[in-house]
Parts: structure tokens; C-alpha cells; sequence
């Protein structure tokens, strides 16, 4: 009878293991990520924003993920200039491709030179409308099919997470 227990409760945990799949990610592993994905450059109701050279941190408090990047905008053909932002958002699990996508991104701060102040709050307004959708368009990170347990976990997100300088991903098959 001990037996019989003893063995229900291995299995039991067992398959409680094989159903998560846990992977962190350190800011530095983040940073390459995304930096192999820039340039990006977006058009969207007569503005043009191209980030590069981004500068990834994670952010604890709030579970986030800031990106700070240099800019090239222009809007409407009168505004342009070039300078630095920095963007914070989190990030959304995509079930049916198996990836990870920047999302709800706020511009938080533009820097952009040889603009007046005027401009630069009209641009920002702009550039809000962008910002979504050039970070939204390629994902950071795709599970690979090759990795059985990544394949077997590709369901459904059961928590992301900001905690020590690292991003925490776990992902449940069932």
C-alpha cells in the first residue's frame, strides 16, 4: 500500500514537472535580442519613426521592461529630427506562434535635437501611435520546435516575471 502511494505521489509530481517550462532571461541576453532586431522603422498616418541602438533594462517595480533607443522621426513632412527615447512596456506571450511580444509601450521620454518644444510635444503625440505598433511587429524570443520541452510548453503563459535583474518565463503545457 506504501508503495502504491509512494508511487502515485512520484508520478503526481512528476507530471507536474513535465507540464512547466520555466527559462529566464538576464538583461544582457534581452539586450542581444533586441538589438538584433534593429533598426526598426514604421510608418503610420504620415509619421515615420525608425528606433536603433536600443538600451534594454528590466524593471522590477513594475514588472516591466524599459528600452531606451535612438530616434529618427518625422511627421507630416514638416517635423523631423533625430535624438533619443525611452519607451517602457511588458511583454505578451503569443500561444499559436510560441513567441514573445513588446507590448502596451508608452513613450515615456523624447530627446529629439533641433526641434523646439512645440514640436517636440506635437511629435510625441504622433509618435505614441507608432510606438505600439514598431515594437509590436517582430518578436523578442520564439520557443524552439527542436527543444521538446519548449514544443511540449508552447500552451499557455502561466506567469512572466521581473525579479533580480532577470525576466522569469514560465510556460504550461496543460
Amino acid at each position: 500500500m506504501k508503495f502504491i502511494i509512494s508511487l502515485v505521489l512520484f508520478l503526481s509530481v512528476s507530471c507536474t514537472q513535465a507540464q512547466a517550462y520555466t527559462h529566464e532571461f538576464t538583461e544582457a541576453e534581452l539586450q542581444e535580442m533586441v538589438s538584433s532586431i534593429m533598426p526598426m522603422t514604421r510608418t503610420k498616418f504620415f509619421v515615420t519613426m525608425t528606433l536603433s541602438e536600443p538600451r534594454l533594462n528590466l524593471l522590477e517595480e513594475t514588472n516591466e521592461i524599459g528600452l531606451g533607443a535612438n530616434i529618427k522621426a518625422s511627421a507630416l513632412g514638416t517635423y523631423s529630427g533625430s535624438g533619443s527615447s525611452y519607451i517602457t512596456g511588458s511583454l505578451a506571450y503569443n500561444q499559436e506562434q510560441g513567441a514573445l511580444y513588446f507590448t502596451n509601450a508608452k513613450l515615456v521620454e523624447l530627446n529629439l535635437n533641433k526641434v523646439s518644444d512645440k514640436q517636440q510635444n506635437d511629435i510625441r503625440k504622433l509618435l505614441q501611435s507608432v510606438v505600439g505598433t514598431i515594437l509590436e511587429s517582430r518578436p523578442i524570443y520564439v520557443l524552439d520546435d527542436a527543444d521538446l520541452k519548449q514544443k511540449l510548453a508552447k500552451a499557455t503563459l502561466e506567469s512572466l516575471k521581473v525579479k533580480d535583474k532577470k525576466l522569469i518565463i514560465t510556460l504550461s503545457a496543460f
